[in-house]
């Protein structure tokens, strides 16, 4: 007998994505080289930890002010002015949520209407994607070439913008690629965003991790900030992924409503996760800086290796925690190779498609496990690499 209940068409319409697939594939496999994760295996600094336990200890778990703590709030806004140069008001501007996630849902859902169109420069990060069917509104993708380097092509998105495009998102450092977009690439979106009266949706939860000159943040751009919605969080920065401390940053007038449907999804943010987002703040950067290091070493090794596979390419990367090698030189699909790389070698990544069909021939790697281990998963995939040949 089937089920009286009806899904809503449009959640019906968020497509399943790959890495559901690979992660079947690894069940009861053991040995296993994991370059897909985007799960740091490193730990918070102990700074962070003993703030953190000295709340348990002290009991605290209690609800908090539905927007963040306030004095969380008022730290964050003293260190985005000073690090970032983003000014936000505590109070109006700036919402601290259940990660990057929850904010990215709870804007997308309350900026876009239906039929709306949003542009997403691609290979891209899912949940972007997702977030845009979710909400009943048109992704619409715009290819990114690695010839030149994953820069988007201006022509291109300014052909895809039509009357009912009302927003660009995007990730920088970027997810999948490891590309960071200079300032020239953020004027010209800011440009684009300016003439067509578009609103800007940025991902900057990889910023700590950028590896060249550091852009800047495109809503310090003149005539950004009331255009624009900036992205962060606590996870990656400080090792804390499960706490689940992000933030949004937007202007004042849409962030009332946007915190109204922030406090329907989720009341209010962790308490744990605020009380180590404040001990963040105010962490050491001795114990910070090697963690940043690390993961720049660790990128070094995965590039360096990657570019000693014949007939693999791969755009530098430059900031985050992955690199986008081409594999089109195997002949099979990014699903097919992801899925043989786990069963004859042992070693999990994603394929490009998770990132959109522009990804297809293309895989993400992921630099979330140690030199070590991704020395000898790129030792396994050159030996792969020469057998199939």
């Amino acid at each position: 007998m089937g089920s009286h209940i009806q899904i809503h068409p449009d959640i019906l319409n968020i497509p399943y994505g790959d890495r559901h697939r690979i992660n079947d594939a690894t069940q009861g496999r053991d040995g296993l080289i994991n370059l897909a994760s985007g799960n740091p295996d490193l730990s918070m600094p102990p700074f962070i930890t003993e703030r953190l336990k000295a709340s348990l200890d002290s009991g605290y778990a209690s609800y908090t002010n539905y927007y963040g703590l306030p004095e969380l709030r008022r730290k964050l806004s003293q260190f985005l002015k000073k690090n970032c140069g983003i000014s936000a008001d505590p109070d109006t501007e700036l919402l601290i949520t259940h990660g990057v996630q929850e904010g990215l849902y709870i804007v997308m859902k309350s900026i876009l209407h239906p039929g709306d169109e949003i542009l997403i420069p691609s290979p891209h990060y899912a949940e972007y994607y997702l977030n845009a069917v979710a909400c009943g509104s048109k992704p619409v993708l715009v290819a990114l070439d690695e010839e030149k380097g994953f820069i988007p092509d201006f022509d291109l998105i300014e052909r895809a913008v039509t009357r009912k495009t009302r927003a660009v998102v995007f990730c920088n450092p970027n997810n999948p690629l490891g590309v960071v977009w200079p300032r020239d690439v953020l004027e010209d979106i800011s440009d684009l965003a300016k003439a067509n009266n578009l609103i800007v949706l940025v991902d900057e939860i990889y910023r700590d991790f950028t590896y060249t000159d550091q852009p800047p943040s495109i809503s310090t751009l003149p005539g950004m900030a009331e255009r624009t919605f900036t992205f962060g969080g606590f996870s990656k920065s400080y090792m804390m992924m499960g706490l689940r401390a992000g933030y949004v940053i937007g202007p004042t007038e849409p962030m009332f409503p946007i915190k109204n449907l922030h406090y329907c999804v989720t009341l209010c943010p962790s308490s744990l996760g605020q009380i180590a987002a404040l001990a963040a703040l105010d962490c050491p950067k001795e114990q910070l800086e090697p963690l940043y290091r690390e993961f720049g070493e660790r990128l070094e090794v995965l590039y360096k290796g990657v570019k000693a596979i014949s007939g693999v390419s791969c755009v530098e990367p430059k900031g985050g925690f992955y690199m986008f090698p081409n594999v089109k030189c195997f002949g099979l699909s990014s699903m097919d190779l992801a899925l043989l790389l786990i069963e004859e070698v042992g070693i999990v990544t994603l394929p490009g498609t998770e990132f959109g069909p522009y990804g297809e021939g293309y895989l993400r790697l992921s630099t979330c496990v140690n030199c070590e281990q991704i020395e000898t998963g790129v030792g396994r995939l050159i030996e792969f690499a020469k057998a199939f040949d």
